[in-house]
């Protein structure tokens, strides 16, 4: 989820325990962030793109379970092939 670096950051308040701040703090002593505000946003935007990743997996998970037999009998023969291919391909 890249941002667009000409748009303006929204500033924002949030309440954080003291043990987590002072998590934050030692991090930014480190040479892995500059600031609080750094160490939050690149934390939170791990934690959306991991949402974003299990949904699609959750999702995925649902289709295949949605399939009947018949269907799921189709798309193994469909993997089979599919692997055949590629197998063939990458020892060409």
């Amino acid at each position: 989820m890249p941002t667009s670096s000409h748009a303006p950051k929204a500033k924002i308040t949030v309440t954080l325990s003291p043990d987590v701040v002072r998590q934050l703090d030692a991090l930014v002593e480190t040479p892995l962030a500059r600031s609080r505000s750094q160490l939050v946003e690149e934390a939170l935007r791990r934690w959306l793109e991991e949402r974003v990743q299990k949904d699609l997996e959750r999702q995925t998970e649902e289709y295949y379970r949605s399939l009947s037999p018949a269907e799921q009998d189709e798309d193994k023969e469909w993997s089979t092939i599919a692997a055949e291919a590629a197998g063939r391909l990458w020892t060409e």
